[in-house]
């Protein structure tokens, strides 16, 4: 394993496990860190201390995954952790991480979206990315009890997104008032939004669904 300076970009809800992934800056490369190629419990999460600047020690899984997701999964030694910045203010973290932006989501995953909404299994792209937008081209809805992002991208184009951001899910949890959520969204100007791809869904022809994974505010 080789250390790696990481910025946490991505923190998301896996039931009762978490997916972190963040912007190498030496690779300048989205990486998932895995944990014994799985997910994140609380207690491990609990040492990220949030949105940080971490030096990990990791490497590449020895038997990769399938793509998408083989791109950018690596194995974490935890143990190797070290905390250099931790970060509060969406602005912050949108600078740091501003060189993993692309154009537009379909840009992201190599214009490879079907139907504004998933990546078929095995497509060669990447699983991971971002978008900066304009705040109002972002509302956060209820969908069949479920909260989702509508996004009018920068080329137009339209999504409703599951949100698996923990940060998001967690305020909404708090108040349950959707009014609020996207107020506080309105409020500023710009909105960086990190945007990944689920595992494939066999019931739904192996489909990988497209999801919010983080939202920076600034």
């Amino acid at each position: 394993m080789k250390p790696s300076n990481i910025i946490i970009s991505d923190i998301t809800n896996m039931k009762e496990k978490f997916c972190i992934a963040g912007w190498d800056i030496g690779e300048l490369r989205m990486k998932r860190l895995l944990i014994d190629r799985g997910y994140w419990d609380e207690a491990n999460l609990a040492k990220l201390k949030g949105h940080s600047w971490i030096v990990i020690h990791n490497e590449v899984l020895k038997e990769p995954r399938d793509w998408p997701h083989r791109t950018e999964d690596v194995n974490v030694d935890l143990n190797t952790l070290q905390i250099k910045e931790s970060y509060s203010k969406g602005k912050d973290i949108a600078l740091r991480v501003r060189a993993s932006v692309s154009d537009n989501i379909s840009s992201i995953f190599n214009n490879k979206v079907k139907e504004n909404s998933y990546i078929l299994k095995s497509t060669k792209c990447p699983s991971l990315g971002a978008i900066d937008l304009p705040a109002e081209n972002v509302e956060f809805v209820i969908e069949n009890g479920k909260l989702r992002a509508n996004i009018i991208d920068n080329d137009g184009k339209k999504y409703c997104l599951k949100v698996s951001c923990k940060h998001i899910r967690d305020i909404f949890e708090d108040s349950k008032n959707i009014e609020t959520l996207n107020k506080s969204v309105l409020s500023v100007g710009r909105i960086h939004l990190r945007i990944g791809l689920a595992r494939p869904f066999l019931m739904q022809e192996n489909h990988c669904y497209l999801m919010l994974n983080g939202l920076f505010l600034y």
